[in-house]
């Protein structure tokens, strides 16, 4: 099996604040229903969170010595949070993700490298 990070993007900072109860129950209730699809079709959750808004982050820019606040780049699209998910079938989890997608964020699937394979190449 392999590890696949699931990237979910969109405009966070805006949305999440400006939306209704009822919306945020529809959000909530589609993450639940990715999650049950991912375990009736034998994927597996390993991790994963709700990042805090881009707002509160600390970056530090390529060759900097020390942090500033606020996110790398200005966008309205920012990382909300992810999942770490153990797969043997890429497209059939990317197939689930579109639960996801339907909630207006964007949804990028990577893998993991393999640490393993990584050292003893």
């Amino acid at each position: 099996m392999a590890e696949y990070v699931v990237l979910l993007i969109g405009d966070t900072e805006h949305w999440w604040t400006g939306a209704n109860e009822e919306e945020k129950a529809a959000a909530m209730a589609a993450h639940g229903t990715f999650t049950d699809q991912l375990a009736e079709r034998g994927h597996t959750i390993t991790g994963g969170a709700e990042l805090h808004r881009a707002g509160r982050a600390r970056t530090i820019a390529p060759h900097a010595t020390s942090a500033t606040d606020g996110p790398w780049a200005e966008s309205a699209e920012q990382v909300g949070g992810y999942y770490v998910i153990e797969s043997s079938d890429l497209d059939d989890l990317l197939e689930c993700c579109t639960i996801l997608a339907a909630t207006g964020d964007a949804v990028e699937g990577r893998e993991c490298v393999d640490q393993e394979e990584v050292e003893s190449a």
